[in-house]
């Protein structure tokens, strides 16, 4: 595979925010993967739980680390600490995900909320009884590994990352068959929410301005708010335009349709979701969230951190608050690049600047 994007697809990525990257990972190393994860999954095909030594299984690792996804990445991105471990995604056949998808931006607080509309303080997007299911102070992790504030004085409230890279190891052309689906082109937009919460001074992620953690949907039921109003309000006004899809329902959604072995990269701030399987198979992708080097950290590639699956780096992977120097603030530091996301990228400067200069 090529190790550097074309002009062309360069552009594609900073208008669309994702670019797929066709035949990235060579099909020994792609079957290798794919069989390894199918013989670790339970007979049932109903209840695919993976078992969690699958995320750093060398195998599944082999699909960045061995394949030029590694090379490509650092053409384009720059230098980032060793992938440790992955999230391992399969999606059942048959499964409809109780509802449909959900689009989000990475970070947020995941798990148990109320589920009667007058259990929640609607002004603020939070429970009226908080330490229920927040825990006491707000402390509780999420069922996703989540947490609710990412700093001590709640600054931010969502964990970030440079780029996201998924990894099919089946083929998922058809559309319906739990393709990961992106909003496409909604980073830029993404990216001005954190800008207008900076400035503003609101708390950057959910809790902020324009951005209530948690909503109730038109069906009188809570649930956890994984974009910003306006961007909400965006995607539904484009996909009252969009042309639609056979077999896909969700016309807010671009679905990402990959062969085994074709990898996808999204900027953070591009808002996406995995999607309902109607096929007969598995839908099998491994995802890596790679995050810029940030030299100035002491534990930049230590094992606490979880690079590769972690998006919520300033902290352990299992919650714990690190310790850092007192002339380096990681939190403000991801926030300011949360406002300036193309910045950790060195490879696509050029092309920003270009293509901010024309619009």
């Amino acid at each position: 595979m090529a190790t550097t994007l074309s002009e062309a697809q360069k552009r594609d990525f900073f208008h669309d925010g994702f670019i797929v990257v066709r035949d990235a990972v060579p099909a020994p190393i792609h079957r290798r993967a794919r069989a390894t994860i199918a013989a670790s999954l339970p007979a049932d095909e109903r209840r695919l739980l993976v078992p969690p030594r699958l995320a750093g299984h060398p195998d599944v690792l082999a699909l960045f680390n061995e394949s030029g996804l590694k090379e490509l990445m650092e053409n384009t991105m720059g230098p980032f600490p060793d992938v440790i471990s992955s999230q391992v995604a399969v999606t059942p056949p048959h499964d409809e995900m109780g509802g449909g998808p959900g689009p989000h931006v990475d970070g947020s607080w995941g798990g148990v909320i109320p589920t009667a509309p007058e259990e929640i303080d609607i002004e603020h997007g939070r429970p009226r009884d908080a330490e229920q299911y927040f825990g006491p102070d707000d402390t509780r992790r999420g069922t996703n590994d989540g947490q609710l504030w990412q700093d001590p004085q709640r600054r931010i409230s969502l964990g970030s990352y440079t780029a996201l890279v998924g990894v099919a190891v089946n083929d998922q052309l058809v559309p319906g068959r739990g393709q990961f689906a992106v909003v496409r082109g909604a980073h830029e937009a993404v990216e001005a929410v954190f800008r207008a919460q900076r400035d503003s001074g609101s708390v950057i992620g959910p809790e902020g301005a324009d951005w209530p953690r948690i909503k109730i949907s038109s069906a009188g039921r809570p649930y956890l708010n994984g974009l910003p109003d306006s961007i909400r309000a965006r995607a539904n006004a484009a996909a009252a335009r969009a042309e639609p899809i056979e077999g896909w329902p969700w016309p807010m959604l671009t679905p990402v349709c990959l062969s085994a072995g074709d990898a996808v990269i999204a900027l953070h701030s591009c808002p996406h979701t995995p999607t309902p399987n109607f096929g007969l198979a598995p839908r099998m992708n491994i995802y890596f969230r790679l995050r810029r080097l940030r030299p100035e950290s002491p534990h930049e590639g230590t094992r606490r951190v979880g690079h590769g699956v972690s998006d919520h780096p300033d902290r352990g992977y299992f919650g714990q608050f690190l310790d850092y120097p007192d002339d380096y603030d990681a939190f403000q530091t991801s926030i300011d690049k949360l406002c300036d996301h193309w910045c950790e990228w060195d490879g696509m400067q050029e092309i920003v600047e270009a293509q901010r200069g024309a619009a």
